[in-house]
C-alpha cells in the first residue's frame, strides 16, 4: 500500500516529512496542495483532514494531519521499513526525540517562522504594499535569538545531534525551519558556529534527499518578487 502525502513544498513541516520518507523504505506518493490558491480549504481536502493544514496523509482508509503525529504514526506502523535511529524503539532514546518535538513548535519553529512571516510573507502577500513594523521586527528578532539560544545551549550543548547519538526526525524538523529564511538572505546560524556545524552536518547526512526537496522549494520562490 502506498501512503499518499498531501503537501506544498512551501511548507517547512511538509519538507521535513518528505525528507524523512525519502530516507525510509515506506512507499509513498506526493499529492501537491497549493496553499496560495486555497487547495487546503476544498471539500475534498477537508475529508483528508478537517484541520485544513499540510502536510497530511492518506494511508488506506486512514487519514490525518499534523507532522509530528504523522511521523510517529508512520514510524510505528512501518517500523520494519524505518531505520531505528529516526524514531528509536528504545524508550529513553525515543523520549529524547519526543522531548525535542514537544519543544519544536514554539521553539525552533516559533522563532524561525515568526521572522520569516514578518520579513518575507507580509511584503510578498501584499505585493509590496505592506511591511512589518520596526517594533514587530525587533520583537521577532529577539524571539529568534532566545529560541536559537535554547537550541544551542540545551539540545546541542554536548551533542552533535538534537536528540541522541545519531540523526533523528528531530534534526530534520529543526533544519527545515532554519532553512526557511534563506530565501530572504537571512542566515539564522550567523555568529553561531555550533549551530552552523549542526546545520551542515544534517545537510550532508541527508544528501541527496535534502537537496532534492529544497531545490523544489527554491524553484517556487524564484517566481516571487522579494
Amino acid at each position: 500500500m502506498v501512503v499518499k502525502v498531501y503537501t506544498d513544498f512551501r511548507s517547512q513541516p511538509g519538507r521535513a516529512l518528505l525528507i524523512f520518507l525519502k530516507n525510509t523504505k515506506i512507499p509513498f506518493e506526493i499529492v501537491e496542495v497549493n496553499l496560495r490558491v486555497g487547495d487546503h480549504k476544498t471539500p475534498e481536502f477537508v475529508k483528508i483532514t478537517p484541520l485544513c493544514t499540510v502536510p497530511a496523509i492518506q494511508d488506506g482508509d486512514f487519514s490525518m494531519g499534523e507532522t509530528v503525529a504523522i511521523i510517529k504514526y508512520l514510524a510505528t506502523k512501518y517500523a520494519d521499513l524505518v531505520p531505528d535511529h529516526w524514531y528509536p524503539k528504545d524508550l529513553e532514546k525515543r523520549a529524547r526525540v519526543d522531548e525535542y518535538m514537544a519543544f519544536h513548535h514554539t521553539g525552533t519553529r516559533g522563532g524561525c517562522c515568526s521572522i520569516f512571516v514578518s520579513e518575507v510573507l507580509v511584503p510578498v502577500y501584499s505585493k509590496g504594499k505592506e511591511h512589518a513594523s520596526d517594533e514587530r521586527l525587533t520583537r521577532d528578532k529577539e524571539n529568534l535569538t532566545k529560541r536559537l539560544d535554547k537550541l544551542e545551549n540545551a539540545f546541542l550543548r554536548d551533542n552533535d545531534w538534537l536528540a541522541g547519538d545519531d540523526i533523528s526526525v528531530a534534526d530534520v524538523l529543526a533544519v527545515c525551519e532554519m532553512m526557511q529564511n534563506t530565501v530572504n538572505g537571512r542566515d539564522v546560524t550567523e555568529g553561531r558556529p555550533k549551530l552552523r556545524a549542526f546545520l551542515d552536518r544534517v545537510k550532508n547526512r541527508l544528501k541527496p534527499s535534502f537537496d532534492e526537496v529544497h531545490n523544489a522549494w527554491y524553484a517556487m520562490w524564484d517566481t516571487y518578487k522579494l
